[in-house]
């Protein structure tokens, strides 16, 4: 009596080259996934910042506030400066540093007394 045999589904090498295929496939993919949240959460930051530095100027009056207080992470560092002074106005420029290589940055002229038309 003869036996034939006859090979069903796949064998061993396939099915593991077939997993270590799959696996660095998912790998990359989870990789691609990581650094576009990264990128997502560095922009959400970098609009929290702008937006933050954009209400403390416009709530100033005549000069601005020395710190900034509502809304600031506990590792953002905020800086004021006074660029330059013509008469009566002042440029300040503040900054608020995100991370040691992202800062969002707005000037504003101030100027004490009233503007006469």
């Amino acid at each position: 009596m003869g036996y034939s045999l006859v090979q069903q589904g796949f064998s061993l090498p396939e099915v593991l080259i077939a997993a270590l295929f799959f696996s660095v496939s998912l790998l990359g993919l989870l990789q691609y996934h990581q650094a576009l949240l990264q990128g997502f959460s560095s922009l959400w930051q970098q609009r929290q910042a702008w937006s933050l530095l954009h209400q403390h100027i416009e709530s100033s009056s005549n000069e601005p506030a020395k710190t900034l207080i509502s809304g600031v992470k506990p590792n953002w560092q905020y800086h004021q400066i006074t660029s330059r002074t013509d008469g009566q106005c002042a440029e300040f420029t503040f900054t608020l540093r995100i991370h040691p290589k992202q800062q969002a940055e707005l000037s504003r002229w101030f100027c004490k007394g009233s503007i006469e038309s």
